[in-house]
């Protein structure tokens, strides 16, 4: 899509020449014209603004971009409908109701319609964020995030809706986990540690409470928190036993946890979480899952401002298909001379600079409480 943008950048008079042709409007500091697009700087001209004592003057572009905005990765309407019939079949099973999963699973189907419609090389990840309930909403992210990774796998349609199903439940169990311990803001005892690390076992014996759900999908609730290397919980297995899906659902869980707030720690900026990532990638995570990952989701959209390691405020100016998490970035960088010129960097060829911090994220949306 092709917009037209306004950008000021002022601009001292010692640079005017007699004889140029402006290819802008030079404005002053009160908005008013000086000189319009197309005419002629003169000596009276100059001389004018030496009277009034100018020093600087105002140079107004219009510039037409093409703008590079990304696809959602779920419609909002989809992720919100979908996350209410979450919330409804979670409490039900932790009640002991009887429950079908088709609603979720009908709904979980017109999430997968939208993921398998994009074709974009790079994919970016929208994470809705709520304070209060952050299971159901993690749940869901994780989900999403989850059934990209398999369809990336070249999953079939019925293996991407057991693996999201599972998903969507992989933290059931949390649920039935007090929540004085699950919000508590410094570190938890061994007692309180030990409680926490039963929730996926609560989450098997819910789902064996019920008729109907297949092992697949009980697979993941019980798997996500086992680890390649044996030092995961509730079983200890080992890499050799953990299903595929578990494997999948493992990163999908970890990037998410860390890219949120929780009452003991602030989520991590992006770059810290795939340093994390890649560094437990074959030893604890599944390796090709990473990669996948990694070299597929973006978490940063068109527009979303941070701040590079230097300490300059950035916009990110296009994703990058080769890393998505090094995207390209805008900054204003002065000439030295009084003016300003707009510099874009692609971080995947930089060395030395890197995100350090999201100020401004489309990629995240806040519900209310």
């Amino acid at each position: 899509m092709v917009t037209r943008r306004v950008r000021r950048v002022r601009i001292p008079v010692r640079r005017l020449e007699v004889g140029a042709t402006i290819p802008f409007t030079l404005l002053d500091d009160n908005d008013r014209v000086l000189l319009f697009q197309g005419q002629t700087v003169t000596e009276q001209f100059l001389k004018r603004l030496q009277q009034r004592s100018l020093e600087t003057v105002i140079a107004e572009i219009v510039e037409e971009v093409r703008e590079e905005t990304a696809k959602e990765d779920v419609s909002f309407e989809t992720k919100a409908k979908t996350l209410s019939c979450l919330e409804n079949t979670m409490e039900d099973l932790v009640k002991g109701r009887p429950v079908s999963l088709e609603p979720l699973e009908e709904h979980l189907t017109a999430m997968l319609e939208e993921i398998r419609a994009h074709d974009e090389l790079v994919v970016p990840i929208i994470q809705l964020k709520r304070h209060d309930d952050y299971t159901f909403t993690h749940s869901l992210n994780v989900a999403v995030i989850a059934l990209f990774i398999g369809r990336f796998m070249e999953f079939s349609r019925e293996e991407l809706v057991r693996l999201g199903l599972g998903a969507l439940l992989h933290d059931l169990g949390k649920l039935m986990v007090p929540q004085e311990i699950l919000k508590k803001p410094t570190s938890l005892s061994e007692s309180e540690r030990r409680i926490v690390e039963r929730h996926p076992l609560i989450a098997k014996r819910l789902l064996d409470g019920q008729k109907g759900v297949e092992d697949l999908v009980k697979f993941v609730p019980l798997e996500h928190h086992e680890r390649l290397d044996g030092s995961g919980y509730p079983l200890r297995l080992g890499s050799q036993k953990i299903h595929p899906f578990a494997r999948i659902v493992a990163v999908a869980d970890v990037y998410e946890a860390l890219t949120s707030n929780r009452p003991y720690r602030k989520a991590l900026p992006f770059a810290e979480v795939i340093e994390y990532l890649m560094g437990n990638a074959g030893y604890k995570l599944d390796e090709k899952v990473v990669q996948i990952f990694v070299a597929r989701l973006s978490p940063y959209q068109v527009g979303d401002v941070v701040r590079l390691s230097d300490g300059r405020e950035a916009v990110v100016s296009r994703l990058n298909p080769v890393l998505p998490f090094r995207p390209y970035v805008q900054v204003r960088t002065s000439d030295g001379r009084g003016g300003f010129f707009v510099e874009e960097i692609d971080l995947a060829r930089s060395l030395t600079l890197t995100i350090v911090e999201e100020i401004s994220l489309k990629s995240r949306i806040i519900l209310p409480s």
